[in-house]
This record gives structure tokens, C-alpha cells and sequence, in this order.
């Protein structure tokens, strides 16, 4: 009996020494994963697909954007603007001791701009700002968004006695389709002036018709 067990244990030995050997040395076969199969979810044509609806997004973003650019210069070219300068003054009146004279005028879309020179009489003082547009058939006039003169060396509206200062500025705020325009200097010399636009892009300034 004790002969049979020591056998059976030896045999056990030997077959598990065999077994060890198939499993490790054996040349046994692996897993290897694989890549996925062409019908997988996730295809080339999938990215494909997101990449051309992002390109025909960004195409359609560059589209609106492009559109809207256009509308801006479209509406922008729509802008007219007359403007003259003048080498004889239009339109020249006193104010006090002092000389105004209109040397040029734009017109762009609502804003009318009048350059004037002033010439100084032969004390410092104060030059009022009075020209005022006549806004109705009632006379009733309209007052400039400019509230008065500057003058460089003083900063203020008193100048220089004896002084040109050329480049002055008056801004009006105005309806160009009730062109022409009435303007009155104000003040004591209260002259009449007519502002209207010509087919060359210019400012026409001239007296007001006595009749009509």
C-alpha cells in the first residue's frame, strides 16, 4: 500500500512537470486586439462628415460676416458730402469792432460745418457767437451746437486786438432735405444768407431772393 501511494505521487510529480511545460514552453496562442472593424461607429466617413459640417459652418460664418461688412460700406457710401472752399468769401458781415468772413462749408449728411475767419478790431474783447439757422417759415431760429469762439492764443472767445484767426468752426445740426438753408449772422448786422448744394459737390452761399 505504502508502495502504491509512493507511485501515485510520483506520477502526479511527472504530470505536473509536463503540464507546467505545455502551458509556458508550449508556443501557446495570444489575444492580440484588433483595430476596429470598417461598420464600427466610428468611421473615417463619421470624421469626414464632422469636418465638412465645420468647414461649411465656418464657410457660412465667413459669408455673414462678409454680408454684413458690405451692408456697413453700402450704408456708409450712402453718406453724401458737399464741401467747398473759397477764395473771395461768400458771405462777410461786422460783429462789434470785429470781421467775420465765411471761408468754407460742408455739408455731410446731417451736420453743416461753416469755416469763418475773424479779424480783430483794435481792442481785446469778447466776439459773440450769433449766427443762428432760421429752422421754419416762421422765423424761428436754431441755435449751433458750437457755443462759441475759441481762439488759440486765449482759449476763450476774447482775441487779440488786430488778430486774423483763420479756421473757426460753427456746427449745425440740420435736415438736408429742406435744402436751401436760411442762415442770419444775428447780432447787430443781421444779414440773410442762403446755403445750398450744387450738382458738383459743392456749397453754394448766397444772398436770399428778395422775391418769389
Amino acid at each position: 500500500m505504502k508502495r502504491t501511494l509512493i507511485i501515485l505521487s510520483s506520477v502526479a510529480v511527472i504530470l505536473g512537470i509536463i503540464s507546467f511545460f505545455v502551458v509556458f514552453y508550449g508556443g501557446g496562442t495570444y489575444v492580440v486586439n484588433s483595430p476596429l472593424p470598417s461598420d464600427s461607429t466610428y468611421s473615417s466617413s463619421t470624421a469626414n462628415t464632422a469636418s465638412e459640417t465645420s468647414s461649411s459652418t465656418l464657410a457660412e460664418a465667413s459669408s455673414s460676416a462678409s454680408s454684413t461688412n458690405n451692408g456697413l460700406t453700402d450704408a456708409s457710401s450712402t453718406l453724401a458730402e458737399y464741401a467747398s472752399s473759397y477764395s473771395q468769401s461768400p458771405m462777410t458781415w461786422m460783429e462789434g469792432s470785429e470781421t467775420i468772413a465765411i471761408t468754407a462749408a460742408t455739408l455731410s449728411g446731417s451736420q453743416l460745418t461753416l469755416t469763418l475767419a475773424v479779424q480783430m478790431g483794435s481792442v481785446a474783447e469778447c466776439v459773440p457767437l450769433n449766427v443762428r439757422l432760421v429752422a421754419d417759415e416762421k422765423g424761428d431760429l436754431a441755435a449751433p451746437l458750437t457755443t462759441q469762439f475759441s481762439f488759440p492764443d486765449s482759449g476763450t472767445c476774447e482775441g487779440t486786438p488786430g488778430a486774423m484767426y483763420n479756421g473757426q468752426e460753427i456746427v449745425f445740426a440740420v435736415d438736408p432735405t429742406t435744402l436751401p438753408l436760411v442762415f442770419t449772422t444775428g447780432g447787430t448786422s443781421n444779414k440773410f444768407f442762403e446755403l445750398s448744394t450744387t450738382s458738383q459737390g459743392g456749397v453754394s452761399i448766397t444772398p436770399p431772393p428778395t422775391s418769389g
